[in-house]
């Protein structure tokens, strides 16, 4: 949708629900929207995977069987009309044909996280400009530099652009964070101010299960599960862990199932984890966890977590 302003300003924009099962954005926009605010610039909102959030119980599932995850397919131009692709990705073609027609002044894609974790910002570009969006939200960021196809990367070159993670869906504070954060954005910026001071979190490697291994959260490794991982592994999220942090678990001998990639591909496993005789699976160095999920469906659908320089 493009909610008219009064022109003023340039265009700016909110998305939400790229994934089926993060509703906290859409809580928040509806109540941010059901006063018909009025503001000095054009507003694009845009809903997401609206099939999946729909599906079975309601925002229950990330993505649907035979769709691509819907913050993955924003790596390749606008293509003309009738260019082959997914569904998602002539989607994403379409909304970014809109998005960037005209000057755009910032963009907002409200997430939830799988895992606990404490509310923070994501930014491409670290330029006081996306610094500044970030802010409005909280103190805590990372910077994504994984080139993995997300809204937030493919808008970031041409203008500010944050992703913010709300933590839980379905949690009060989650969307009152939200609507907060949406408020102090979408007002009135004082210009030319330093950014206010924050924590930013660096070189994010993604540790994801090789495909092949059964696994469960909890327990011990026995004839259904190779591989168990920690059930409470998402209260490290975003807290420096010390070297021989356990991950998880493996029948002594197996070997290790884990693998962790640079944004480049290269494999950084043996450089971050080790593999102990007993089957127990540890960080190598002093790391911090991001993004630790606690769910099976999530780490297959896209990675346990990520390790980020302490």
């Amino acid at each position: 949708m493009r909610i008219p302003g009064t022109g003023e300003q340039p265009a700016r924009a909110v998305t939400t629900l790229l994934h089926g099962d993060e509703s906290t954005g859409v809580d928040a926009l509806l109540t941010l929207l059901r006063p018909r605010p009025v503001y000095p610039f054009d507003l694009h909102v845009v809903f997401g995977n609206v099939e999946a959030a729909l599906h079975g119980p309601g925002f229950a599932h990330r993505f649907l069987e035979g769709q691509e995850d819907g913050n993955r397919v924003w790596d390749t131009p606008v293509r003309p009309a009738g260019a082959l692709g997914s569904p998602q990705r002539r989607d994403a073609d379409a909304v970014l044909g809109e998005l960037l027609a005209g000057p755009l002044d910032g963009l907002i894609d409200l997430h939830n996280t799988t895992g606990a974790n404490p509310f923070h910002a994501i930014v491409a570009d670290d330029d006081p400009a996306s610094l500044d969006l970030a802010t409005r939200f909280c103190t805590t960021l990372l910077r994504w530099d994984l080139g993995v196809g997300t809204l937030l990367e493919a808008v970031a070159p041409h203008a500010p652009a944050v992703a913010i993670e709300c933590g839980l869906p379905g949690r009060r504070a989650s969307t009152a964070f939200a609507l907060d954060g949406l408020r102090r954005a979408l007002g009135p910026r004082p210009g030319a101010l330093p950014p206010a001071d924050h924590d930013l979190v660096r070189d994010l490697r993604r540790v994801t299960v090789l495909s092949d291994v059964r696994f469960r959260f909890g327990g011990e490794p026995d004839h259904e599960a190779d591989l168990v991982l920690e059930p409470n592994g998402d209260a490290a999220n975003l807290r420096a862990v010390p070297a021989g942090h356990v991950l998880g678990r493996v029948h002594p001998g197996a070997p290790l199932p884990l693998r962790v990639t640079a944004p480049d591909g290269s494999d950084l496993t043996d450089a971050l984890l080790v593999l102990r005789p007993d089957g127990t699976i540890v960080t190598r160095t002093i790391t911090t966890p991001v993004m630790v999920v606690r769910t099976v469906e999530a780490a297959r659908k896209d990675c346990y977590c990520y390790l980020a320089a302490a």
